[in-house]
């Protein structure tokens, strides 16, 4: 069964590894090929993905390693490195980047397969806020963007179930986990998975568009 919610970008420069791993994966999930850093950079800016499968020698001036920094950085994505080395100084790179997992070369289809299914399944956390006596549950895949009016804070839904809390975009910083929760502005914070594009100031998510603020 093909799982269409799951998009992923595959980051290999040597073309028919490539196709190879985009055979293996197009089985189950649906998924697009960049064949150096500024490549995937570009897709990552312009479209949705779930999960990243990185190649670490990428050719050209920036790595896998650099790629990741990125992700990490900006993005907030799974990212799982596929590699033909596994000397411990390279490992010792690959921990510190925080992978969802690291595949050594050749890949083998069902290890593929799984790794990607476990990072996909532990990224979809659910998290709860407290406000006085009531207790809210969120899955962070849901959460779209939180809006303050005063003393209350909506929280906007992708399923359309929207909550309005009587709390602070400072206490929602504090309980949201982070790569799901950036503060955009004084009064909107945004789950960065939701992003459809950025255009100088302005951040688009779904159909809504909102301004950045350079203190944020």
């Amino acid at each position: 069964m093909r799982e269409h919610n799951s998009r992923i970008l595959i980051v290999e420069d040597e073309v028919l590894i490539a196709l190879s791993l985009k055979k293996m994966l197009d089985k189950v999930f649906v998924s697009e090929i960049a064949h150096d850093y500024e490549e995937a950079k570009i897709l990552l800016s312009h479209k949705l993905f779930d999960l990243v499968l990185i190649d670490i020698s990428l050719s050209g001036h920036k790595t896998g390693l650099d790629l990741a920094n990125f992700i990490n950085t900006n993005i907030s994505l799974p990212f799982i490195f596929t590699t033909a080395f596994t000397d411990p100084a390279t490992l010792e790179k690959i921990t510190n980047l925080k992978p969802s997992a690291y595949l050594s070369k050749p890949v083998e289809s069902v290890n593929l397969i799984t790794a990607i299914k476990l990072a996909l399944a532990n990224e979809d956390t659910i998290f709860k806020i407290e406000t006085g006596k009531q207790i809210y549950y969120f899955q962070s895949k849901d959460f779209l963007f939180a809006e303050a009016d005063h003393v209350y804070v909506e929280i906007h839904l992708k399923s359309g179930k929207n909550q309005i809390l009587r709390t602070t975009m400072t206490h929602l910083e504090e309980v949201f986990p982070s790569k799901h929760f950036k503060r955009i502005n004084r009064s909107v914070g945004i789950n960065p998975y939701h992003i459809s594009k950025i255009v100088n100031d302005k951040l688009f998510i779904e159909d809504r568009v909102f301004k950045i603020s350079k203190k944020f």
